[in-house]
């Protein structure tokens, strides 16, 4: 992203860092803070998230400070770890709505939301709205996963793109369905049935 735009740090503070100075770690981290957050914002959209993720990237910094090599890039270092987090977040985001959407009990969920008297056919409708108003590319990916049932990797050959755009595309999709519908349990286990059956 912005990597290239960053001033090349002191290589004697790098190396301090590696030997473990405390003060050579506050030099890089303010050096390099904001850009990371900034980095891991344009990516997440979350600035809670992004601010803890940060915080784990400098975390990683300290405790693999012995494996920095200062007569190397070292932007491209700390660009990979803050990748490598952004990545893992959002294939464990990904895995959490995968094991929500895949209910264990249907017929003991939908009995119960049945008792609950919610209108699926109007719900299903709703949710279509907002699946309308995402982006087309995005709306695409949706629709081939959620509708065709093709897997993520049919659909990055389909539309000739990584399977992280893949899974990071839906990602995005099921965050905004989540967050423009109420925050009710039953309407969210709801919700999460409707997308599994769209």
């Amino acid at each position: 992203m912005k990597k290239h735009a960053i001033a090349t740090i002191d290589s004697d503070v790098l190396l301090r860092l590696k030997l473990g100075d405390e003060k050579a770690f506050e030099v890089v981290y303010w050096k390099y803070s904001s850009w990371v957050f900034n980095f891991i914002q344009s990516l997440l959209y979350d600035k809670s998230l992004a601010e803890d993720l940060t915080q784990t990237v400098f975390l990683k910094i300290w405790e693999k400070r012995t494996n920095i090599d200062p007569e190397l890039g070292f932007d491209s270092y700390l660009f990979a770890i803050a990748r490598n987090l952004v990545y893992k977040e959002t294939e464990n985001r990904l895995q959490s709505e995968q094991v929500n959407i895949t209910l264990k009990d249907q017929s003991i969920e939908t009995e119960s939301l049945m008792e609950e008297n919610i209108d699926a056919d109007s719900l299903k409708e709703y949710i279509d709205t907002l699946v309308e108003q995402l982006p087309p590319s995005r709306k695409d990916i949706f629709h081939l996963s959620r509708r065709h049932h093709l897997s993520n990797k049919e659909i990055a050959a389909r539309l000739s793109i990584s399977e992280k755009t893949v899974e990071t595309q839906l990602y995005r999709a099921l965050r905004f369905i989540k967050q423009k519908l109420s925050d009710d349990t039953n309407l969210a286990i709801l919700m999460l049935l409707m997308i599994k059956g769209c």
